[in-house]
């Protein structure tokens, strides 16, 4: 099942179904934006008023769109895609209301594209254990414009889930081994055990404030120092010595005793369950 994939048809079925006026329902649907302070998109808004009034936006089609095909200003369109690359979720506050966002990279074998995770499905996607190289469908989405390039948004009534689909190439990121690290390394993945972490220390310098927390991570024989950076260093605090992790998007670095792993914006870092 999909939904309507136009505002405009969405609110012309709202008003035939509710015997609303087409101008009643874009009201309910202002209102219901001005609501959540402008964190709700427009078809967002029309899902809810959709729901309240008793009406189905649902039609069938199991269609999906490949990557290429998106332009700016559609709307509840499904694609199935892999995950590339995973950055670190960021914490903003918008007219006194605290929100959380996440970036993530998209591909097929057409293209890719930058997506947006809000709020509940940022939790919900480092929940699911979603690495790079896993193939995602992502449900009733709308694409709008960054830097004059598409980008691929989930909205209230949007969902996602992770797909076996053998159409689309594997891109998945070979892990590294400790003992291979070289400096000028950047996008890394590594599963390795956290040995010990050390105190955060909070800094402030021309360029604002920040955190910085060291620790030392091993891979059988082999240990290594790492560092992490603002919110990756909040992110290790999460965690517990011996616990097994799995970090992509790291970077080295020539530190005082040889070759360190860093953590900054672009890095993801989760427990693995049961070791694996």
């Amino acid at each position: 099942m999909n939904v309507v994939n136009d505002v405009n048809e969405a609110i012309a079925l709202i008003s035939s179904a509710s015997g609303k006026a087409q101008e009643e329902v874009k009201s309910l649907i202002e209102a219901k934006k001005e609501k959540f302070s402008g964190l709700l998109t427009d078809s967002g808004a029309t899902f809810m008023i959709a729901k309240e009034l008793g009406v189905k936006l649902e039609k069938n089609t199991n269609e999906t769109m490949k990557i290429s095909e998106l332009k700016d200003g559609m709307n509840n369109i499904d694609v199935i895609a892999r995950l590339k690359t995973c950055y670190a979720p960021k914490q903003f506050e918008k007219n006194g209301k605290k929100g959380k966002l996440q970036s993530i990279m998209l591909w097929d074998n057409t293209g890719e594209i930058r997506a947006t995770l809000w709020h509940k499905d940022v939790d919900k996607f480092s929940e699911m254990n979603i690495i790079a190289g896993d193939c995602i469908r992502l449900n009733n989405c709308s694409v709008s414009s960054y830097n004059e390039k598409p980008q691929l948004n989930l909205n209230y009534n949007s969902s996602f889930a992770k797909e076996e689909n053998s159409e689309i190439p594997e891109i998945g990121k070979k892990k590294t081994e400790l003992s291979d690290l070289d400096t000028g390394m950047n996008g890394l993945v590594v599963e390795v055990t956290l040995k010990k972490v050390f105190p955060v220390r909070e800094f402030e310098n021309d360029r604002g404030k920040g955190k910085v927390l060291n620790f030392i991570i091993n891979q059988g024989m082999e240990e290594t120092r790492a560092t992490a950076w603002n919110e990756m260093a909040d992110e290790i605090e999460g965690f517990a010595e011996g616990d097994k992790i799995r970090i992509e998007g790291a970077y080295t670095k020539e530190g005082m005793n040889g070759i360190e792993l860093h953590l900054g914006w672009s890095t993801r870092i989760f427990k693995m369950e049961n070791g694996d």
